[in-house]
């Protein structure tokens, strides 16, 4: 079956308001595929069916499904790897200087399939002895149960290392067949989980962090959710911790809670 125009717009409207994701006409036709799929795996033969099992009769599993099918994970390790520089050459020295907490919190939202906990983790490791001076954990979630699926098993496809230095490659990568796995050490240390930034249910239970990373999120939501989720960063950070944002995300920032500390790096701290 081929899913309408209002069909999709029906089905938008919903993820909209489960998880905030705005989809324009084009996102949904591009998508439209996948949602059929996410239908037939079901076998659901009507449309009228399909959208009540998600949005009246809260089908969780078939709503994941749903949510996976239409996300965009296009990432890749070193992405903007200015900030993982700025990360782990400037402020966390600054951790080990004033020696005030035990452990360093950083969160990635949305960590997609890995790669940028991943990145984060190795600019670390190439930055000198600093790993041996500060313990530091890393949490990653996303909202795409297939992504936190991959990021735990760190399997890449060349195209996802290839703009990491070949000397890091070589280092902590080992090539099984066509992919690129990622040493085991780093993927242990790493915890990813499934998650939404707007479900409180789940996103309490995170603690605070002392650095988070949201690249490349906020773009897809609409003015009101894009301060619904500045709102719950400034929740999850704790006073003046730092907040690194994507080249496109910084706009409407809430200034009453956040302050430019690099503006051309898009990095801030929290008031």
């Amino acid at each position: 079956m081929q899913l309408s125009d209002s069909e999709l717009e029906r089905l938008a409207i919903f993820l909209q308001k489960r998880v905030g994701i705005v989809l324009e006409k084009q996102k949904l036709l591009r998508f439209s595929r996948k949602i059929e799929d996410v239908m037939k795996k079901y076998k659901f033969d009507d449309f009228s069916s399909f959208y009540h099992a998600v949005r009246f009769h809260h089908n969780e599993e078939i709503t994941q499904d749903l949510i996976n099918a239409v996300t965009v994970n296009e990432t890749y390790f070193w992405r903007e790897h200015e900030q993982f520089e700025i990360l782990s050459q400037e402020i966390l020295p600054l951790y080990v200087k004033n020696n005030t907490i035990p452990t360093v919190r950083i969160l990635v939202s949305p960590c997609s399939s890995g790669e940028e906990v991943y990145s984060i983790m190795l600019a670390i490791l190439e930055s000198g002895n600093l790993i041996e001076k500060i313990n530091i954990e890393i949490v990653g979630i996303d909202i795409d149960s297939n992504m936190i699926q991959k990021a735990k098993e760190g399997l890449y496809s060349k195209r996802s290392v290839e703009k990491l230095p070949a000397h890091i490659c070589k280092k902590y990568f080992t090539k099984v067949g066509t992919l690129y796995k990622i040493d085991d050490s780093l993927r242990e240390a790493a915890t990813f989980l499934q998650a939404n930034i707007f479900d409180a249910s789940i996103i309490n239970k995170l603690g605070s962090f002392d650095i988070l990373f949201s690249r490349n999120m906020l773009i897809y939501f609409n003015l009101m959710d894009k301060r619904r989720a500045f709102d719950t960063f400034y929740k999850l950070l704790k006073p003046k911790s730092y907040l690194f944002l994507g080249h496109a995300d910084a706009s409407q920032i809430d200034k009453t809670k956040f302050n430019p500390l690099k503006i051309h790096s898009h990095i801030y701290k929290r008031i």
